[in-house]
């Protein structure tokens, strides 16, 4: 962090929400004593417990605020964007910080000190208290509604979770006798096509158990994974039998380009169902049907697994909250599994993404980590 000289840069602060209605001449006379940060990104503005003897007005750029969340990792309470100022309660109270503010892209900060700000509230006591409340009042109403957001998606989650037990034990019994009759099914019987379709029961019997199993781990915070080396055509084969068999009948096309099939350390049932569920919202994307194009590559130390379909795409409002469980919509007929999807995913040490345009079809993008020995 570092000092800049005052200038008549000093004028982009003087459209901070601070100072709304303060006249001209007031803004004049304090601008000297403004104090000008150029902060990179990573840069630490303050930091919790310390004095807080200014506040900040943002001139460029945005700043994160973060407190220490349950488990002593950061978490971010909201954004600073240009225009905004922070840090005023420490200031006001004389108390030491309670969070810390962080330069989140390049930007330029105002610090006014407290003998600064003791002397605007004597030129214009009235105006600032109004600007004070305001900001207060913002502020307050979207901690609560984000916090609001976050109670609603744990009482989801709790739901989710007590129904995902009692239907895992409610399946015990009907799934041990569908796996049962098969098995003789498949042993007694001499007709091979008879047995195709005792083999197929078993494993819609065991998707329906590990997709039940997969949410319970997902609502208890955790999903474990069992990994084995597995090639891509071994996926694809798994994937087959879940998803891709029923896609001629929607009159979608499976398209495959293949640039990577080596082995990927990946627990084949659960990545299996997390990539059904990718193509589960691509079908419902084309209602009267397109194609799906699958395809792996190698970037770096990453596999990467990209299916695209030409759908619709995805509206901008409803994109960021996808991964979110449960938001369900029309248009992407989302619920759970996309949530799904991300967690099985980052339990293997990848990352997923999305990207979309409108009209034209979206993309999902899957990296897992490449195997050593790759």
């Amino acid at each position: 962090m570092r000092a800049a000289r005052r200038s008549p840069r000093l004028q982009q602060f003087f459209d901070n929400r601070l100072f709304d209605g303060i006249d001209s001449t007031v803004l004049r006379k304090i601008a000297p004593r403004i104090g000008v940060l150029r902060m990179q990104p990573g840069e630490v503005i303050f930091r919790e417990g310390e004095p807080g003897h200014s506040l900040y007005l943002v001139g460029e750029g945005s700043v994160k605020i973060s407190q220490p969340g349950d488990m002593g990792e950061p978490e971010t309470v909201g954004y600073i964007d240009r225009g905004d100022f922070f840090g005023v309660s420490a200031l006001l109270a004389g108390e030491p910080r309670s969070a810390t503010a962080t330069a989140v892209m390049p930007a330029v900060i105002g610090a006014v000190k407290d003998e600064t700000l003791q002397e605007m509230l004597e030129l214009a006591p009235g105006r600032l208290h109004i600007n004070f409340l305001r900001a207060v009042n913002d502020r307050v109403r979207s901690v609560n509604m984000q916090f609001m957001r976050e109670t609603v998606r744990a009482e989801r989650l709790r739901v989710a979770g007590a129904l995902a037990n009692a239907i895992i034990q409610d399946l015990r019994n009907p799934v041990c006798i569908a796996r049962c009759c098969s098995e003789l099914i498949a042993n007694e019987s001499t007709d091979p096509q008879l047995r195709e379709l005792s083999k197929m029961l078993t494993e819609a019997v065991n998707g329906i158990l590990g997709m039940t199993l997969d949410l319970f781990d997902y609502t208890r915070g955790s999903i474990s994974v069992n990994k084995r080396p597995a090639s891509i055509w071994r996926l694809l084969d798994e994937l087959n039998k879940r998803a891709l068999h029923a896609l001629p009948a929607k009159k979608i096309d499976f398209v495959k380009h293949i640039r990577y099939e080596g082995n990927i350390d990946v627990d084949v049932g659960r990545v299996t169902r997390a990539l059904a569920a990718v193509i589960d919202n691509a079908v419902h994307a084309m209602p009267s049907g397109g194609v799906i194009t699958f395809t792996t590559d190698v970037v770096y130390d990453e596999v990467v697994l990209r299916l695209s379909d030409t759908g619709g795409g995805i509206s901008p409002e409803i994109l960021p909250s996808l991964f979110e469980p449960f938001e369900q919509s029309k248009s992407d007929g989302a619920g759970a599994g996309l949530a799904l999807a991300k967690a099985i995913i980052e339990a293997h040490g990848g990352k997923i993404s999305i990207g979309t345009v409108p009209g034209k079809g979206t993309t999902v993008d899957i990296r897992l980590p490449k195997p050593i020995n790759e």
